[in-house]
């Protein structure tokens, strides 16, 4: 599957070809060959096609009905207005393929359709250059095979944002992003309040300041990257999948990525009740100060705990999963570092040889 990966990710060819179903409110302006400029919310179903670049230039721009966005369209947000929020009943569906992938990025961006600002080579696209795009507790959003270049400029510095919503992500590239948060909560693709249902697969994450975060509501499997595959040695700079646990664990969850680890930072994530949290062989969770799982029904609330490679381990244990905290051998992890994982039901601290340098 990652191959198939690989094989997908090129710069896009555009058609020059345009026609689209809009409401009388909502039809954009088309300014050049091929650029249209969006000035107006998406009030009625909407489509945008192959061919055009899509310009924001609506402030709080609101996608309030079903906007469908054709494979080959490259969308650009200028600086001045920089995100796209979901509101009333809606959606986008953006459904690229494998040889002609759905972009997202910056006005600066030359190498995916044309010099929008014409500015020649006086401006070159960034990391920040523009927002993000927030499905705002609205379900039903898909993205497939979309590329997500340049954003993180919000306030939680993420680029795309699952929010206490249902939405699949696959296939997808997210490069050059931020996701810098002092909180480490956020990620380029920020799922820490993401619902059950939600679906991750088959993205390739590099070149972000932090790539994922999740919440305890959905599984994450193996099929994410986590460098650019055509550069091993290009990760992200906190290259980890970090774990929002607000709501704690209250269905079966299954965590089987092992390229990265899984970054706990919370001081009383709970496995509630009959729920269990399963683990992969291979599969690392570091954890920051403080930090401790509480396992309701005892050692049964995680399954495969025992695995072969599987490590409880301190977010400075770079031996395991990477220097996870960026600080290269300015730290060493130390006994004490975390609290631990608990049993509830025998009121004690597992002491798995598994488990390292914790509290107790």
């Amino acid at each position: 599957m990652k191959s198939k990966l690989l094989l997908g990710l090129g710069i896009i060819a555009l058609l020059c070809c345009f026609s689209c179903s809009e409401d009388s409110d909502s039809v954009p302006t088309e300014t050049g060959s091929n650029v249209i400029e969006v000035t107006a919310d998406i009030d009625a179903p909407t489509t945008w096609l192959d061919g055009k670049v899509y310009l924001i230039k609506k402030n709080d721009f609101y996608v309030n009905n079903t906007l469908t966005i054709e494979a080959g369209v490259v969308v650009k947000f200028h600086p001045d207005y920089d995100y796209i929020v979901l509101g009333g009943t809606g959606t986008i569906v953006a459904n690229g393929t494998l040889d002609k992938h759905i972009v997202f990025t910056s006005y600066k961006d030359d190498a995916h359709g044309g010099d929008t600002n014409g500015d020649g080579t006086a401006t070159s696209p960034a990391s920040k250059d523009w927002s993000n795009i927030n499905t705002n507790a609205l379900n039903g959003s898909s993205f497939n095979y979309c590329e997500f270049l340049y954003g993180g400029n919000g306030t939680y510095t993420n680029t795309l944002e699952i929010y206490s919503s249902v939405a699949s992500v696959t296939n997808c590239l997210f490069a050059h992003n931020d996701g810098s948060d002092g909180s480490m909560d956020f990620g380029a693709l920020d799922c820490s309040a993401a619902l059950a249902g939600t679906v991750v697969q088959n993205n390739i994450f590099y070149d972000n300041i932090r790539p994922l975060s999740i919440s305890t509501a959905f599984s994450l499997d193996n099929s994410n990257v986590f460098h650019n595959p055509a550069d091993a040695n290009s990760t992200n700079a906190y290259n980890y999948i970090y774990v929002e646990s607000i709501n704690e664990i209250v269905s079966n969850i299954s965590w089987s990525e092992t390229e990265v680890p899984y970054i706990i930072d919370d001081n009383d994530l709970w496995i509630m009740s009959t729920y269990s949290l399963t683990l992969a062989n291979d599969v690392v969770l570091k954890f920051t100060p403080s930090s401790e799982i509480v396992c309701a029904n005892g050692a049964s609330n995680i399954i495969n705990y025992n695995g072969t490679g599987v490590y409880f381990t301190s977010f400075k244990d770079d031996s395991r999963g990477g220097d996870s905290n960026a600080d290269v051998t300015a730290t060493s992890p130390a006994n004490g570092d975390w609290e631990g994982l608990y049993s509830d039901a025998s009121s004690s601290y597992f002491s798995w040889t598994n488990i390292l340098y914790d509290n107790h």
